[in-house]
């Protein structure tokens, strides 16, 4: 027969378990909050910066540079700004791609670029140079004055001396773009003539006065072998045009048993600005 204090302790745990069983039933079990680590905007990268060139047309249809990025993890770009050589270009452009038309080939441009976000907070910039290639010296347009410094080589069956100088050259393309023959003049001269193209080469042989005059002082025509190079070019508005040329002009002048004269030039010419 169990003892009153017995039973006593028996209701207590059962009055107990009771309890501690039904404490908290309702309420959801207890989580853990976790803490979202947001890197800042200022912190944040561009990578994958690019930039694509093309083969440079003489004609300057292409002249242009695509620089590319890729698109920065861990926060929202609202936009990009783009400098190109510490002059933005593009203050707000929403693509991860911007194409400069303003560019020119054999020059050297430094573009940087950094994301914004709705703040006006700016990321980490990413930079890229490159130095443009060019055209071929072939390619190049012969068009225009040119300074030219004239260079006895040889000289002979002429009454006076024969010394050389500055003269001005024009040349007229006889097509709408690119390199092709020139139209060849001297200014103070009648000289006249086409010149013929093979690749940055341009020759001739013309009948056409030039500097040789018969023993009576008059203008007469001459035999006149011209051979140009094109040695240099430039980008100039928009297009590839030759700065500079060398070669030699040959001139042989008969006239009527009065005299026979020839003489052979050095040639260099400079575009005029």
């Amino acid at each position: 027969m169990p003892s009153r204090w017995g039973a006593a302790w028996a209701f207590v745990a059962v009055a107990l378990a009771a309890c501690t069983s039904g404490s908290g039933s309702d309420d959801p079990p207890p989580t853990a909050v976790a803490s979202s680590q947001v890197t800042p905007t200022e912190r944040v990268e561009i990578d994958g910066i690019v930039i694509d060139e093309p083969d440079w047309k003489a004609s300057g249809a292409n002249w242009r540079l695509r620089v590319s990025w890729d698109e920065p993890d861990g926060i929202a770009v609202d936009h990009y700004e783009v400098r190109r050589d510490g002059v933005t270009v593009d203050p707000e452009i929403e693509a991860t791609v911007f194409v400069d038309h303003d560019v020119e080939p054999g020059a050297r441009y430094r573009y940087r670029v950094v994301g914004v976000d709705l703040e006006g907070v700016e990321t980490r910039a990413a930079t890229a140079t490159i130095t443009t290639e060019r055209p071929r010296l072939s390619e190049a347009r012969l068009q225009g004055t040119f300074t030219v410094r004239l260079v006895v080589e040889r000289a002979s069956g002429t009454s006076d001396p024969v010394r050389g100088g500055a003269i001005f050259f024009t040349f007229d393309p006889r097509c709408r773009s690119g390199a092709c023959d020139v139209r060849w003049s001297v200014r103070g001269a009648r000289t006249r003539g086409t010149l013929l193209r093979a690749d940055a080469v341009y020759t001739a042989t013309l009948r056409t006065p030039l500097f040789v005059r018969n023993c009576f002082g008059d203008v007469i025509d001459e035999t006149v072998d011209v051979r140009f190079r094109v040695s240099g070019a430039a980008p100039l508005r928009g297009r590839w045009r030759a700065t500079t040329f060398e070669g030699a002009i040959d001139e042989v002048s008969s006239y009527g048993g009065c005299m026979t004269a020839s003489i052979d030039w050095g040639v260099r010419g400079s575009l005029q600005a």
